[in-house]
């Protein structure tokens, strides 16, 4: 037996022997779920028998917390594109600025903003950008199709967006999208100021630069999965850096069936330093490991992030399970001991990409990955709504509480759809639930535990990890 595999077994059997990990959840962490009812209609087709049924604002897919109006929690949100064939091509991509009011449990949408291009008056749309090659390569969307089978035009800054923060200098809105994958810089009232996309996006269709967006971000990630591009944005308001966080690993090297991304545990975080918003310079990346050996899941995307202090932030790192026993992880990171691949000296393992190297080989290049410490899993504290926590803030205080929202996938069905006009609805739709998770003190008598217990899971995961990473 390895020390390695010899110190998991330890920790692995302290967790049975104590049911640490839900304990310690259930002990330092109490959740509170508000549904998010009352939601407005998108529009409406034909379901399954032929009936106009409407399409609720849904598919939320980011969360930030912008302050409190009286007692009441005021954040934004905003949807995604929903799924393929799309129901609603027209769909405009929007801002939701929502209130919940903890005493009569009510969320309440005071505003929402359309989003539009530069002009401040032709919408953006929820559409494809560009193909450029075979499905699942490089600078390649899914084509877009109504539900009659008919194809949709691309657009050219169309938009799957997935996150979302507010500048606290001017109270624009920086927000990340799925396809290229890209960042968008949007005023206080919706309008585009620009699009950031990889280098060489518009030269793989042989268009003018430009054509997409300001190409600053490096080429590597145009390689995404599709519809895997950035999952989750989070600003660092006192150095004014943004960091946009990869969904799933990138497929480096490319091949029509993403295999490089199947097999890796190796995420990136892009850094940016906006101090200049109008002329960004990419300043970083880092390493993000899954660590599904370490955690016995099959955790395959980020959910989303919130930036806490300094270099700290809080992730959500999920699978596509239902239920009690499904894996929607939340952790704590730290980027301060972590290689910057733009800047620092390391050494890539001959004849393989960064995504092709395993958590050892990454020791063996110089690379240290993000430190990680397991804060909680959203099913344990009782957080059940579906599949997909997109959504992350982070209210701050002296014991600060996160709070997650769900995409629900507008209530429809994720199946082949018959091609004749009608949409299959769910006839049982995932709920929208905005869950506050507040931390609470642990029980006086928690010494009981023994001292391995005092470090608390994170210290003990972080402690082993770090280990791992550099040992």
């Amino acid at each position: 037996m390895t020390v390695k595999s010899g110190l998991l077994n330890l920790f692995f059997g302290v967790c049975i022997a104590t049911n640490l990990t839900q304990l310690a959840s259930a002990q330092n962490y109490k959740l509170t779920n508000y549904d998010f009812d009352n939601r407005p209609s998108l529009g409406q087709v034909p379901n399954e028998n032929g009936d106009l049924t409407d399409i609720l604002l849904g598919g939320l897919s980011g969360l930030y917390f912008e302050g409190f109006n009286g007692n009441n929690l005021r954040f934004v949100t905003h949807p995604d594109r929903g799924p393929l064939p799309f129901p609603l091509p027209d769909l405009q991509p929007e801002i939701v600025r929502f209130e919940l009011d903890v005493i009569s449990n009510n969320i309440t949408i005071v505003d929402r903003i359309n989003l539009v291009q530069s002009d401040g008056i032709t919408p953006l749309s929820v559409l494809p950008n560009l193909q450029a090659g075979e499905q699942g390569t490089a600078y390649t969307d899914q084509f877009g199709v109504d539900l009659l089978g008919n194809s949709i035009p691309n657009d050219p800054l169309g938009a799957d967006l997935e996150g979302i923060v507010i500048d606290q200098r001017d109270n624009s809105f920086w927000m990340v999208d799925e396809y290229r994958p890209a960042i968008y810089h949007f005023n206080s009232v919706g309008t585009l100021l620009n699009r950031f996309v990889p280098m060489g996006t518009a030269a793989a269709v042989n268009e003018p630069l430009g054509t997409f967006g300001t190409e600053i971000i490096p080429s590597v990630y145009a390689q995404r999965r599709a519809n895997r591009g950035f999952e989750a944005v989070a600003l660092n308001q006192d150095t004014n850096l943004l960091y946009a966080f990869i969904q799933s690993p990138i497929d480096n090297p490319d091949n029509t069936g993403d295999t490089t991304s199947r097999n890796s545990d190796i995420l990136r975080i892009l850094e940016l330093d906006i101090s200049n918003p109008t002329n960004p310079l990419v300043s970083g990346q880092f390493v993000y490991l899954l660590n599904n050996d370490l955690y016995d899941t099959n955790v395959d995307k980020i959910g989303d992030a919130v930036w806490l202090q300094d270099n700290r932030f809080a992730v959500i790192q999920r699978d596509s399970d239902l239920g009690l026993n499904a894996s929607k992880l939340v952790f704590e990171i730290d980027l301060s001991d972590a290689t910057n691949l733009e800047t620092d000296v390391f050494s890539l393992v001959p004849n393989k990409t960064l995504e092709e190297h395993t958590a050892e080989e990454l020791g063996t290049a110089g690379i240290i990955p993000v430190d990680k410490t397991f804060l909680f899993n959203l099913p344990d504290l009782g957080y059940l709504a579906g599949d997909k926590p997109e959504g992350l803030a982070l209210i701050p205080g002296k014991q600060p509480t996160f709070v997650v929202i769900n995409d629900n996938d507008y209530g429809l069905l994720d199946d082949d759809i018959p091609g004749d006009g009608r949409q299959n609805f769910n006839p049982n739709p995932i709920p929208v639930v905005v869950g506050v998770i507040t931390p609470v003190p642990e029980p006086s008598n928690h010494a009981l535990l023994g001292t391995i217990f005092l470090l608390g899971i994170g210290s003990i995961f972080r402690r082993y990890t770090t280990f791992v990473k550099r040992g």
